[in-house]
């Protein structure tokens, strides 16, 4: 069960996935997309412009997992990690670069075109249709100090056809082995399907809730727990043998010195070998 870095070509295959994945998310379902079941293309465009916009975004990094279906490669899973901090320094482009235009140019696009036809399968109250920018200041400080520089898990979604594959656990392991040989965080921020599966990779630390604070649009979520993996010697050994067990290793080697390469393309899996 292969990962490989996402092409373009796979966006509109993600976005599919992505929307079969969290139809009954709590967050990108039930709140943001209460009426996903009359409208499911506005919903699923939805998805589509997201992944554009941030595809664009150069500290994040897309991977997927992929499976053999009559001697086709299907992807079947999809996970999008954000660099935060020092992680983002060294894969994001110079203030000079005109590529930083792109992903502003593609909000642009989105915006108007979400002008002229809106959303219908989306949440009638404006704050909850995107509540990311109104909740994100209400819980942003957890990655201050010791944990600013962190492999933080956006995005991670398995097509349920195909679940039960270990798919889930291949992506996670990307960014664990990423974060540990950078010496930096991983973190991620889980929902009730997916807290299990983050415990058990090495997602022990409890920091707070995304759901925290007053006036924040996220406050009835259930979930957002804002975890982080213990990164210690002893954990890294546990972690290590885990991995071997399951047959996860992924190791990465980093492109950081060429800007020039596309989004989720600067790093190359090297199997582990048992």
């Amino acid at each position: 069960m292969p990962i490989r870095p996402a092409k373009w070509t796979d966006l509109s295959t993600i976005a599919t996935l992505c929307a079969t994945a969290f139809y009954d998310d709590e967050l990108f379902g039930t709140l943001m997309h209460p009426l996903r079941d009359q409208f499911f293309s506005d919903y699923k465009a939805s998805f589509t412009r997201r992944i554009r916009e941030n595809w664009w975004d150069w500290s994040h990094v897309w991977w997927v997992a992929t499976v053999l279906e009559a001697d086709h490669e299907v992807v079947a899973g999809v996970a999008e990690w954000e660099f935060k901090g020092t992680m983002a320094d060294t894969v994001c482009l110079k203030q000079w670069d005109p590529r930083r235009a792109i992903m502003p140019t593609v909000k642009a696009m989105h915006c108007l075109h979400t002008t002229i036809r809106p959303n219908r399968a989306a949440n009638p109250d404006p704050i909850l249709r995107n509540p990311f920018p109104s909740a994100h200041p209400f819980f942003e400080h957890h990655w201050k100090g010791t944990r600013a520089n962190s492999v933080y898990l956006e995005l991670l979604a398995v097509d349920p056809k195909y679940q039960g594959r270990g798919l889930a656990k291949e992506l996670v392991q990307w960014g664990l082995d990423t974060a540990r040989e950078n010496h930096v965080c991983a973190s991620v921020i889980s929902s009730i399907s997916g807290h299990n599966l983050y415990l058990r990779m090495g997602f022990t630390e409890e920091v707070g809730r995304c759901t925290e604070g007053e006036g924040n649009p996220l406050k009835d979520l259930g979930s957002g727990w804002i975890l982080f993996a213990n990164t210690s010697e002893e954990q890294r050994s546990v972690m290590g043998n885990e991995a071997k067990n399951i047959e996860l290793g992924v190791s990465v080697e980093s492109f950081r010195s060429d800007p020039s390469q596309k989004p989720g393309q600067r790093f190359r899996v090297r199997r582990r070998q048992s």
